[in-house]
């Protein structure tokens, strides 16, 4: 059994039009015929859905939120383990599709499929002779790679169990005061879930995506506050993962990430444990360093 990747994120709002309005700025591509539907070229999807719709799972926080993580596996044999393990102990649904649905330890609502499509590389294209860098003043991400929910701290040895024991996702970086960093068996990236200790509230704290580089991330981020949106940190590079990040508040809930060049990790890595998390970020720039002009206005060659 391999779980390789979030395949679907599916948010409970208060305000439809302005999650899809936030999705486009951010860089999604519409999903053809679903509202609320986005994705991008990875074929993993976005989903918003009326915070009263009857057939969401509960909500861990008030407000609009993250419902349901739905996680993809490599092929139909695992969803059978799956499906196994988990109705030892707790209600699994089935889709027409064969997804499954259910919930963690925690509560969350979680869910699996097989996979849609091979998951891309972000990595930059060769630079070409004779063409100067003039990349788009906006971003696109790639794929959807982590998924971060603050939990209680007395839940932190639950949480850690159920997903590396039940379902075989490997611990990275365990902290005795930040919380744990965790990945797919079937996924090299540093995370694909954290659990945050602080604040000591259960609640969905953000979902990431992946683009090219630096530069995109920059682009990206300017291009969503030209566009009124709220950062909510300051470009920088964590510390642990050590991918470069710039955070925005999201009106469908909690806050969404640009990151790229993540740490990799195979089976041969040992986990990390840390009585004290060494840190946030290796760096970070100040807000006042951060360009404010419209990136949507790119200079031009002068005529000759």
């Amino acid at each position: 059994m391999k779980i390789q990747r979030v395949e679907s994120v599916i948010f409970g709002v208060d305000d439809l039009e302005t999650g899809e309005r936030f999705f486009n700025d951010w860089g999604l591509k519409p999903l053809a015929g679903v509202k609320g539907g986005f994705t991008m070229a990875s074929g993993q999807t976005i989903l918003l859905k009326p915070a009263s719709d009857p057939s969401l799972p509960k909500a861990p926080n008030p407000g609009p939120t993250v419902r349901e993580v739905i996680w993809g596996v490599d092929k139909a044999s695992s969803l059978d383990e799956l499906k196994a393990e988990l109705s030892r102990d707790r209600e699994v649904k089935v889709d027409a599709d064969g997804t499954l649905h259910s919930h963690d330890d925690m509560g969350f609502g979680i869910g699996f499929r097989v996979v849609a499509g091979p998951t891309p590389s972000a990595a930059g294209a060769e630079k070409k002779m004779n063409r100067p860098f003039d990349p788009p003043r906006s971003a696109t991400p790639v794929r959807m790679g982590h998924v971060v929910y603050s939990i209680f701290r007395k839940d932190q040895q639950k949480a850690a169990d159920f997903y590396g024991k039940r379902l075989q996702f490997r611990m990275t970086d365990h902290t005795g005061d930040l919380g744990d960093f965790m990945r797919c068996n079937g996924s090299n990236d540093h995370h694909n879930i954290f659990f945050l200790l602080a604040p000591n509230v259960p609640f969905f704290h953000h979902l990431a995506f992946e683009v090219r580089d630096f530069d995109e991330i920059i682009f990206g981020g300017q291009n969503m506050r030209a566009k009124g949106w709220h950062s909510d940190s300051a470009p920088g590079r964590h510390i642990l993962g050590s991918n470069l990040f710039w955070y925005f508040a999201n009106p469908c809930g909690g806050n969404v990430e640009y990151f790229a060049d993540m740490d990799q990790m195979d089976d041969d890595f040992q986990t990390r444990n840390w009585e004290k998390t060494p840190g946030y970020a290796m760096w970070t720039m100040d807000r006042a360093d951060i360009p404010a002009a419209d990136p949507r206005t790119a200079p031009q060659p002068a005529k000759v």
